[in-house]
């Protein structure tokens, strides 16, 4: 099995102010990797969570949760956003538009699509193996890609 993580999530493991909720997506991260699973996430979501990060930083706030991405990046693979992302994600991006779906406005990036173009990639890379987004956000996601959210993520 290969976990993808969205930002969402990534967030969570990362937060500098863990909550319960928090510290229960760290356990279970870590019950997954104890387990073999494969966990990655996104440079996307990488970038979403840390610039709010540093944002919170410059306002004087914790710098805790870089620390803990940094930590985070040797513990799992940031998977890089390449040309072949980029191209994949447009087509399921216009698909998508021309059915008159979407994940965000029109002129914004839409990371959502750029997960879903790693998870599809990922899928055609290791046919057999089970490929799915940890999410928060199940809506947007399960139309193009398998996507649960993270606590029914069982292995």
């Amino acid at each position: 099995m290969i976990v993808l993580l969205d930002s969402g999530v990534l967030g969570k493991i990362c937060n500098p102010n863990p909550s319960d909720e928090a510290n229960a997506v760290k356990e279970w991260m870590y019950s997954l990797l104890a387990k073999g699973v494969v966990i990655v996430t996104s440079q996307i979501c990488d970038y979403e969570i840390r610039r709010s990060l540093i944002l919170n930083s410059i306002r004087g706030l914790s710098s805790q949760g870089i620390d803990n991405l940094a930590q985070l990046e040797k513990i799992i693979d940031f998977l890089p956003v390449n040309e072949t992302i980029l191209k994949t994600a447009s087509q399921i991006w216009a698909e998508v538009r021309s059915k008159g779906m979407s994940t965000a406005d029109e002129k914004s990036l839409d990371a959502d699509v750029i997960i879903c173009a790693q998870w599809q990639l990922l899928s055609e890379e290791y046919p057999g193996r089970q490929v799915v987004i940890a999410t928060t956000n199940v809506k947007h996601l399960s139309r193009f890609a398998q996507a649960k959210t993270w606590q029914d993520i069982i292995f």
